[in-house]
């Protein structure tokens, strides 16, 4: 069980970390260009993109170690915040004023692939109920991790408006990379069984 709590808390540090960026993106973009159909437009990339890699993500989790799939998730979250964080201070602000801005239209598709790329995490760690509980204590482990994506989901709405509000994306995307690399450097450490 101690494995498995280390686990969730650190999908729940990593969603967090996903989320926040995802929600404040939302909040950045209609802030910035004060347009409704931009959001919507990044919205709908999000669903599609999800729904698309959906089974591909679950064929990489069932074909491989699930730490080293949540390994590659976090470790694809953090070079692409990285290259986001980049492009982030390096475009004029009035950049992000635009909603025909190119390089916005190519920092959000950049910063979504970050955030979906949490989404391999996401059916991974259900699958290590099977592996790591033993079968009587599965429903109160399922509800664990339920509980833990709740949380996130919960936390990240509050700490996005906030970070926005203070500094744009720019603290947004440093705390996106300090997270992801504290998430990823845990898991290294953390042993599964599998």
């Amino acid at each position: 069980m101690k494995t498995f709590y280390q686990i969730l808390a650190n999908t729940v540090l990593a969603n967090v970390t996903n989320m926040t960026v995802w929600f404040a993106m939302i909040f950045f973009i209609y802030l910035e260009t004060k347009s409704v159909t931009a959001t919507s437009i990044v919205s709908g990339i999000y669903l599609v993109m999800t729904a698309s890699l959906g089974i591909w993500f679950g064929s990489l989790v069932d074909h491989n170690k699930k730490k080293n799939v949540m390994i590659l998730s976090g470790v694809i979250s953090l070079i692409i915040y990285i290259i986001g964080f980049v492009i982030y201070i390096s475009a004029p602000a009035e950049t992000w004023k635009s909603p025909t801005s190119i390089i916005l239209w190519i920092f959000v598709p950049l910063l979504l692939v970050g955030v979906i790329a949490g989404n391999i995490r996401s059916i991974a760690v259900p699958t290590l109920v099977t592996i790591l509980i033993p079968e009587e204590a599965r429903a109160k482990a399922n509800g664990l991790t339920g509980t833990a994506f709740g949380i996130a989901f919960l936390i990240c709405s509050a700490i996005s408006g906030l970070l926005v509000g203070a500094g744009g994306m720019y603290y947004v995307l440093i705390l996106g990379i300090a997270m992801m690399m504290l998430s990823i450097l845990h898991i290294w450490f953390v042993e599964i069984p599998e």
